[in-house]
């Protein structure tokens, strides 16, 4: 088992759990997710910093879905509200998928504002490659029978320990 050279601050889990587990794993930090995320959702309160402009970008001039990005939430839960909104986090699979591919496709290929606002930013389309093909992959793999796939995103910044990753196979 390889150790990841990263602490783990972001977590992605499915219902039905995958089995077998997925064999997309992120190649790297996938924190620059929980950060891109976090200021997208501080767009919606006029946040000013270049990837709340990006992704206020993608969603009133491109025309992207973001709501599926705004769905995680804090895995430290203290209090009945905290747990509540951990639960709410789930969603479709599908639908994470189709937002993260499309914010990737749009990241690569950045139009004139968009490239300048995403500068120094382009390792998040490669995560959010590998979020999608998760999500993909366990949608795939559920069968006809199960009930439709969700995921969780959630978040530990708390959490500074480095994790083996799932052994290959």
């Amino acid at each position: 088992m390889t150790q990841q050279p990263w602490p783990q601050r972001f977590f992605v889990e499915f219902s039905p759990e995958p089995e077998p587990a997925s064999p997309v794993q992120f190649t790297d930090d996938p924190a620059i997710i929980l950060f891109f995320i976090s200021w997208a959702y501080s767009a919606e309160m006029g946040g000013t910093h270049e990837l709340a402009l990006a992704a206020s970008h993608l969603r009133r001039q491109l025309k992207v879905d973001l709501k599926p990005v705004y769905q995680y939430a804090d895995r430290n839960v203290d209090t009945p509200q905290d747990r509540m909104e951990l639960e709410r986090s789930w969603q479709p699979a599908a639908d994470l998928a189709r937002a993260a591919t499309e914010i990737a496709e749009h990241w690569e290929h950045p139009d004139d504002t968009l490239a300048p606002l995403i500068e120094g930013y382009q390792h998040l389309a490669p995560r959010l490659r590998e979020l999608a093909a998760m999500c993909e992959w366990a949608v795939q793999h559920a069968g006809p029978e199960a009930p439709a796939v969700r995921v969780r995103m959630s978040f530990d910044l708390e959490n500074t320990e480095h994790h083996a990753q799932r052994p290959e196979g």
